[in-house]
C-alpha cells in the first residue's frame, strides 16, 4: 500500500529559473518537494523512495526552468504540468486586481499600436499592404523595427495561382491559414488550404498558393530566426528529401486538444512535428484574467475570436479578433478575456517549446 511519505510534495506550483554557472556541471534536482534548498536536493529524500535527478549543464550560464511542482513528466525540467493541478488555470488574485484597476487602457497609436511595458505592443492591422508581385501582397506585422529579436511576422494575401515565395535560406516559417481554400504547395509538395490549418516550411523552401476562386487566401507567416522579409523565388525549391516524414501540415482538432485546468491548446507546428526553431499552436480561454506570468520564449499572439485586454506591469490595451500581440521574452504579462463566448488565439514563438511552460 502507497503511504503519504512516498508521495512527492508540491514545492511550489510554478517552476525555478535557475542559470546553471558551468557547461558539463551536474546538478541534481530534487524529485521528493522535501528539500530545504529547492530546487536542489539536500537529501531530504532519503526514506521516501524518490530519488533526485541529474541534469548536465549544457553551456556556461545556461537558463533552465527546473520543476516545482514535482508532477512534471520530464524530469527535471518543467513540462507545464503544474497548470493542471487544479480545475481552473491560475487567475490573477484579488490583491492584483485591486493594484491594477487604476491603469487606463492605452490608446493606439498613428501606426496601429498600443505600446505596453518592456517593448510589448498590440499592433492592430490597417491593411497597409505592400505588394510583393507573382499574385502576392503583404502586410508587416512584427519585424526588427518593433523590437523583436528572433522573430518576424506577416499577413499575407493571394488570389489564384501564384508565383512561388521564398523566406531564405536561413528561417523555418510556419503558415497559419486564417482564410481561403485549396491547395498550399510547400516544395512542391501539396498540402490542403483550410482555415485553422498551420504549415511547416522549412529554411530554403518555397510556397505557392493554388486558391479556390470564392475568394483570396489569408495567411499569418511567422519567420524564425529573422530574416529577409518573403520575396519572388526564381524556381520552386525542394529542400527535404522524398523520405522526409515531418508533418507539414495538420488542421484544428477538438479532439487533439492539450488541457491546462479549463484552457485548451492544440500544437499545429513544433518539437513534435519536426520543427526545429519555433512553435505554432491554437489556444483556447474561457472568461477570465490570468494571473501575471513569464515566458522564456518571444511570442507573437493573433486574436483569432473573442476580446479583452493585454496586461503588463504597468498598462493594458484592448484586444478583438485581428490584433496581434508582440511578447518579449520574460516580459511579465496577463491576457484576459472578457467574452462570455471565450477567446481563441493563435500563437507562434521562439525557440520551440510548449506553449504549457510559464514560470
Amino acid at each position: 500500500m502507497t503511504t503519504a511519505s512516498t508521495e512527492p510534495v508540491i514545492a511550489r506550483k510554478k517552476p525555478y529559473l535557475v542559470r546553471l554557472a558551468k557547461k558539463g556541471r551536474t546538478y541534481w534536482w530534487c524529485a521528493c518537494g522535501r528539500s530545504r534548498k529547492q530546487p536542489f536536493c539536500d537529501g531530504s529524500h532519503k526514506g521516501t523512495g524518490i530519488e533526485p535527478v541529474p541534469y548536465v549543464a549544457k553551456a556556461d550560464g545556461e537558463e533552465v526552468l527546473f520543476c516545482g511542482c514535482k508532477h512534471t513528466r520530464h524530469p527535471p525540467l518543467c513540462d507545464g504540468s503544474h497548470n493542471n493541478l487544479g480545475d481552473t488555470y491560475e487567475e490573477a488574485s484579488a490583491d492584483e486586481i485591486a493594484a491594477t484597476a487604476d491603469i487606463p487602457v492605452t490608446p493606439f497609436d498613428e501606426t496601429g499600436r498600443a505600446r505596453l511595458d518592456g517593448g510589448c505592443f498590440v499592433l492592430r492591422p490597417a491593411g497597409r499592404w505592400r505588394e510583393i508581385g507573382g499574385g502576392w501582397r503583404m502586410e508587416p506585422l512584427i519585424t526588427a523595427e518593433d523590437g523583436a529579436r528572433h522573430l518576424a511576422q506577416y499577413r499575407l494575401l493571394a488570389e489564384g495561382r501564384t508565383a512561388p515565395l521564398t523566406f531564405g535560406q536561413n528561417s523555418e516559417v510556419v503558415l497559419f491559414a486564417c482564410a481561403g481554400a485549396g491547395e498550399l504547395m510547400i516544395a512542391g509538395r501539396a498540402c490542403p488550404l483550410a482555415p485553422l490549418t498551420g504549415y511547416h516550411v522549412l529554411p530554403g523552401e518555397t510556397v505557392e498558393l493554388r486558391a479556390s476562386p470564392d475568394g483570396p487566401a489569408e495567411l499569418i507567416a511567422t519567420q524564425c530566426p529573422l530574416g529577409k522579409p518573403p520575396a519572388l523565388a526564381e524556381t520552386s525549391a525542394a529542400v527535404a528529401s522524398a523520405q522526409d516524414e515531418r508533418l507539414r501540415w495538420q488542421r484544428y482538432d477538438p479532439a487533439r486538444r492539450e488541457r491546462m485546468a479549463d484552457r485548451f491548446y492544440q500544437v499545429l507546428v513544433g518539437p513534435e512535428t519536426g520543427s526545429e526553431q519555433v512553435t505554432l499552436f491554437i489556444g483556447e480561454i474561457p472568461r477570465s484574467r490570468a494571473a501575471g506570468h513569464r515566458h522564456l520564449y518571444e511570442e507573437a499572439i493573433v486574436i483569432l475570436t473573442g476580446s479583452g485586454f493585454m496586461w503588463t506591469e504597468r498598462a493594458r490595451a484592448a484586444v478583438r479578433p485581428g490584433d496581434v500581440i508582440f511578447l518579449p521574452a520574460r516580459q511579465i504579462h496577463s491576457l484576459e478575456c472578457t467574452d462570455p463566448g471565450g477567446m481563441r488565439l493563435a500563437g507562434a514563438f521562439y525557440p520551440a517549446g510548449s506553449p504549457a511552460i510559464n514560470y
